[in-house]
């Protein structure tokens, strides 16, 4: 998930192996995808086919059983006390908090927890069925307030679990005691959603229709923002993130004109949108043929890898998904959602996903390097928070591309003794010798496991 900030940092001093100032970050050709797909002997070789990819997402699905679900074949009922399991699975947090700059009292948390409704919990709970027609947030607790450790921070929201995409669908499981906030299942997460957010189908059976629509675009640039529609201002510049699936409209439903606008040159989409009462319609809104677009998932191949993640190099951080950007697991997810992958959204759960793995603990750094020559690029690797994608060794250096928020100072120390942090905030190359926020140790020796992703 967001776990990456703690350590994380960026780059742009060293340029073909040689430092150019007292920055650790690289410049030149190792920012750019072609110089690492060079390095690859089958650069475009498909590692997995569609088929194979599909039996890899069932493989994740059970090792990460109520985790990455299937949402097609989500129970139509819950039992209270499941329910109430899940909705105080988030524990309010044993230290102090802040919110716009002030401590969080008492009353903020009883005012929460009537929100939550555990007293309208039922013996037996029917689940609804909804999809959302905007971005937004998965919210830990139903509020929308920034909630954050330190009075002065303005960034990390301690509140944000993750974002989802517009439409996305979705298992409504309880509602807040005012209606403003709906307990959601998504197929990788869940928590509080706004209400405002979603639009609820009348029958499992439209959603199920619309959730396994067989002919659809992914979202193949960094993100993927609507052309401004004075038509129908509730699909105007609507914004997707890389791997989102939008289902396109059959033959038969595309008319002359789409909101006065001929569909000649576009992809025709529907998208979900909110009725009168909140209930589930659809548009039809259209998607130049010129967009970073694909009917389909992308053939999966290390080239297309590495290209995927390149296309968000330079992209500020955020936690959680905040401002429609994204954390280290985010950015890892996107990537090979655009490809099929059903991956879960956070870092310490990435890990546990099928692959070739290799173990980094209890080797030194000798053996740390001979065991990162074993990976190809596009492979995963993990250490206690964050989530990066390896790109390759060159000279002496080995690199990768993450979503990477501090790296620590070696020359400036807190009055604590730990390095202070010098803040990168975006999605950067830089070399496993970056050194860490706090610790000073390098991302190399942090390592616990990589891997490559494939059966």
């Amino acid at each position: 998930m967001k776990e990456g900030f703690s350590l994380c940092g960026h780059h742009r001093g060293i340029a073909s192996g040689r430092s150019r100032s007292k920055s650790p970050l690289p410049a030149g050709e190792v920012l750019t995808p072609e110089f690492w797909i060079r390095k690859l002997p089958d650069p475009d070789g498909i590692i997995l086919s569609e088929g194979e990819i599909a039996a890899y997402n069932l493989e994740v699905r059970r090792r990460l059983s109520g985790i990455v679900l299937d949402l097609a074949s989500y129970p139509e009922e819950m039992a209270g006390e499941e329910l109430k399991r899940l909705l105080e699975e988030r524990k309010q947090p044993d230290r102090e908090l802040y919110l716009g700059g002030r401590r969080l009292g008492a009353f903020f948390w009883e005012e929460l927890s009537r929100e939550m409704n555990l007293q309208g919990i039922r013996e037996v709970n029917r689940v609804h069925y909804a999809c959302t027609v905007r971005p937004t947030g998965i919210r830990a607790f139903p509020a929308a307030a920034m909630i954050t450790e330190r009075p002065e921070e303005r960034e990390f929201d301690l509140f944000q679990e993750t974002a989802l995409d517009p439409a996305e669908p979705v298992i409504v499981l309880h509602e807040s005691a005012g209606g403003e906030w709906f307990f959601v299942q998504a197929s990788f997460s869940r928590g509080w959603v706004a209400a405002a957010d979603l639009a609820v189908a009348r029958s499992r059976e439209a959603w199920l229709d619309y959730l396994e629509s067989k002919s659809f675009l992914v979202v193949t640039g960094s993100r993927l923002r609507l052309g401004y529609n004075p038509c129908s201002p509730e699909v105007s510049e609507l914004e997707f993130l890389m791997g989102s699936r939008i289902p396109l409209a059959a033959p038969e439903e595309i008319p002359e004109a789409v909101d006065n606008h001929s569909p000649a040159g576009n992809y025709v989409v529907k998208l979900p949108v909110r009725g009168k009462n909140g209930e589930l319609a659809f548009k039809l809104a259209l998607v130049p043929r010129v967009a970073d677009v694909s009917e389909g998932y992308l053939s999966y191949t290390r080239a297309g890898i590495i290209r995927q993640a390149f296309k968000m190099l330079g992209e500020r951080y955020s936690w959680g998904g905040r401002f429609n950007l994204r954390d280290c697991s985010a950015f890892v997810r996107d990537v090979y959602r655009s490809f099929g992958f059903q991956f879960p959204r956070n870092s310490r759960e990435q890990e546990l996903v099928p692959g070739k793995g290799v173990f980094f603990a209890n080797a030194g750094e000798g053996e740390r390097k001979r065991l990162l020559d074993r990976l190809l690029p596009g492979a995963t690797l993990h250490m206690p928070g964050h989530v990066m994608l390896y790109l390759g060794r060159h000279r002496d250096e080995y690199y990768v591309i993450h979503a990477i928020a501090y790296y620590g100072d070696r020359e400036k120390r807190n009055p604590d003794g730990t390095l202070a942090a010098v803040p990168v905030n975006e999605i950067a190359v830089t070399t496993l010798s970056l050194p860490r926020r706090a610790s000073g140790q390098q991302l190399l020796a942090a390592l616990t496991l990589g891997k490559q992703i494939e059966r």
